[in-house]
């Protein structure tokens, strides 16, 4: 085994390594809360700690909030 194949190996590793924490630790996690007839989607980043909402209204109209950081 070369040092090239060497690094081969390790890029392989770590690619696979990368994609099972991606799989396992999403980014994103999502609640839709039902007011009224609107239905409100909250969208939490895990990894920068950021939510941000967004409002369905029952007459089709889409309201964005901006996006909100606690700290």
């Amino acid at each position: 085994m070369t040092p090239k194949d060497l690094w081969q190996w390790a890029l392989i590793v770590v690619l696979l390594l990368s994609v099972l924490a991606f799989r396992m630790l999403p980014r994103y996690e999502y609640q839709a809360v039902q007011q009224g007839n609107a239905v409100s989607v909250v969208v939490y980043d895990r990894w920068t700690g950021r939510l941000q909402r967004a409002i369905y209204a029952d007459n089709g109209n889409l309201n964005v909030m901006g996006v909100y950081t606690p700290f």
